[in-house]
């Protein structure tokens, strides 16, 4: 047995994989059905024919996953100033600063995967298809949201929202390869 998984009760169950895999379909299910209601309610504006514009309309749809970032920087920095935390190379953080820390990070290299995949494919795509494109955004955050959410109610529920931001990520680095490579 090796010293992550002796370390990790979650390991030990049975059906750790299995359900792993259950939410992760469930994460990517919602994710693409959240998607389809999205693009529904976005309705396309001549003025995204302007590779600029488009753009623009690119990094106001990335401002919610942004504003979710800096929450969960804000939410650290109060729980760090309220566990009195000032100096983590000293004293070990808690539980929930090792937590909240992981989902920082993690959201930062998802959103860092994410970001210049988002621009090409906005800058490349039609006006036409910018509500797809806007959808895709608005769903990342969503996704980073529930990812955040479901590791603070256990590990292994962070995976429908970890599914979900992979199925965005992949879909927007599939779609900006597609619109400059096609």
């Amino acid at each position: 047995m090796d010293g992550a998984s002796s370390q990790n009760p979650e390991a030990h169950h049975p059906h750790a994989r299995g359900l792993t895999v259950l939410l992760s379909a469930a994460g990517i299910v919602a994710a693409v059905l959240g998607w389809r209601a999205l693009v529904t309610f976005v309705q396309p504006d001549p003025t995204w024919s302007s590779m600029a514009v488009r753009l623009g309309v690119a990094a106001l749809a990335l401002l919610p996953a942004a504003v979710l970032l800096w929450l969960m920087v804000l939410t650290h920095m109060l729980a760090r100033f309220i566990a009195a935390a000032f100096d983590p190379l000293s004293n070990p953080d808690g539980p929930f600063l090792r937590l909240n820390q992981r989902v920082i990070t993690n959201t930062t290299e998802q959103f860092l995967c994410f970001l210049p995949a988002f621009l090409a494919l906005a800058a490349g795509t039609s006006a036409a298809r910018m509500p797809e494109v806007i959808a895709l955004a608005l769903i990342f955050a969503a996704a980073r949201l529930l990812f955040w959410l479901g590791y603070l109610c256990g590990p292994m529920l962070r995976a429908p929202g970890m599914a979900a931001t992979f199925a965005a990520v992949t879909a927007t680095l599939a779609g900006a390869a597609f619109v400059w490579l096609a």
